[in-house]
């Protein structure tokens, strides 16, 4: 941190030995913004080290500046700043002057800039761009563009796009857009393109770029949260328990996975994981294995390659939410019911021919059981089937565009821990071959 302010405050001092002017004033003292060593007229003065007894009021800082309240800046601050309260640069920039001075005078290429580093108690606010570093235990503010970082107690807020990374204690917002890390407890939000990630209990962009997407796939965002939304569309990544997004051709990572399909030719969808799946991709399973004659699926998922002509076959990601019941006429009464989850890729052929399209398919996956030994309760001891699975199947009838009838072979592990004894615990292990029989509506 300390070598990062020395070489902020370096460059500043090399900036003002090529830039020295008549206006400049090597040191400032000030009691109150008023009562200073530059008089009443400090606006216009730029000063390499300002100390402030409670505020300062001045044009520019070059090097260094410290007050016990405030700081203000009307033009500029260069090197390091600290204050007990607050740091402004830029304050009064545009005092006195009509809408259409105000446009004529931004027009003209005119910013009140940050190069530095500010600290303050409270507030840091910046009217132009910041490059450099800004900590307070409140809020930070940028009006136009973060090149750097931002620490604060509160929140951080950047009115134009971010490059660099934005840490807070509840918020943080970069409007037009994030090439970087925002990292809060409550939410980080951006209305345009996340780059990079964010990290916090709720996380929104307007849309985030990623290697399947068709309009940039040079950089890859993410978001980690409890809510994740990316509103136009989500080309990169998304973890959380609920993800949400417009179209999507990127991997949602959750319990709850909401998104629609891509719209481009040509372009894959992206990967759906997670308990339930909304998109416009369902189907209904029933069938019978060597453990129970009836098991019930509800799969949930996305075609990948919808878009792509060229392909023979079109890929599915789906997810399965499974019911098993042994039966209460089986007089062993050792498993009675079981709850699961799957997880399988599904190859369907494709044809131009009448009923032929989707007619056979082939599948590989597993799936994990939670068996439950008493019927109508849920056991709290593990007792966990391990299946991973190979499936083949065909339509029915070729009329019947959306049944098959389907088989697969199984490899299951049963693991069981069994309850206490002096202390420890015992386990069992058991190992088998299986198959199933069954029924889809796709």
């Amino acid at each position: 941190m300390f070598k990062v302010l020395i070489i902020v405050c370096s460059c500043s001092t090399l900036v003002l030995a090529q830039h020295r002017k008549k206006d400049s004033r090597l040191f400032h003292f000030s009691l109150s913004p008023g009562i200073s060593s530059n008089g009443m007229h400090g606006a216009n003065l730029a000063n390499v080290f300002s100390f402030n007894l409670s505020a300062g009021y001045t044009g520019k800082t070059r090097f260094f500046e410290l007050a016990a309240v405030s700081n203000a800046n009307e033009l500029e601050t260069r090197g390091l700043q600290i204050a007990g309260l607050a740091n402004v640069t830029g304050i009064n920039a545009y005092k006195g002057l009509s809408e259409k001075e105000i446009e004529q005078k931004y027009k003209s290429g005119f910013e009140a800039n940050l190069t530095g580093a500010q600290f303050s108690g409270v507030v840091n606010k910046v009217l132009s761009n910041v490059y450099g570093w800004q900590s307070t235990g409140g809020v930070n503010v940028v009006g136009n563009a973060l090149f750097g970082f931002q620490a604060a107690g509160i929140s951080n807020i950047v009115y134009k796009y971010s490059f660099g990374c934005q840490l807070a204690g509840f918020s943080n917002v970069s409007i037009q857009s994030m090439d970087g890390v925002q990292i809060a407890t409550l939410t980080n939000y951006t209305q345009g393109g996340l780059y990079g990630v964010q990290i916090s209990a709720f996380n929104e962009a307007g849309f985030i770029e990623g290697k399947n997407g068709y309009e940039n796939a040079d950089y890859t965002g993410l978001q980690l949260g409890l809510f994740n939304r990316a509103k136009i569309r989500m080309n990169g990544y998304q973890v959380g328990i609920v993800n949400v997004a417009g179209r999507m051709q990127g991997t949602q990572l959750g319990l709850i996975n909401i998104y629609k399909r891509g719209k481009d030719m040509g372009t894959r969808d992206g990967t759906a994981i997670g308990l339930i799946n909304v998109d416009n991709t369902m189907n209904l399973v029933a069938y019978a294995n060597e453990l129970f004659p009836i098991n019930v699926e509800m799969t949930t998922g996305n075609a990948k390659n919808g878009r792509i002509s060229s392909e023979s076959k079109t890929k599915y990601v789906l997810n399965s939410l499974i019911y098993a019941n042994r039966g209460d006429w089986i007089a062993d009464r050792n498993m009675q019911w079981a709850l699961g989850y799957a997880l399988r890729k599904y190859f369907f052929s494709r044809s131009t021919a009448k009923g032929g399209s989707e007619f056979w398919f082939y599948a590989y996956g597993a799936s994990i059981l939670h068996i439950n030994e008493i019927k109508g309760k849920l056991s709290k001891d593990v007792n966990l089937l391990i299946r991973p699975e190979l499936l083949l199947g065909r339509k029915i009838h070729p009329k019947i565009s959306s049944l098959y009838v389907f088989t697969s072979i199984t490899y299951n592990g049963r693991i069981q821990k069994e309850g206490m004894h002096d202390g420890i615990s015992s386990a069992n292990n058991k190992h088998w071959p299986g198959f199933s029989i069954g029924l889809m509506a796709h």
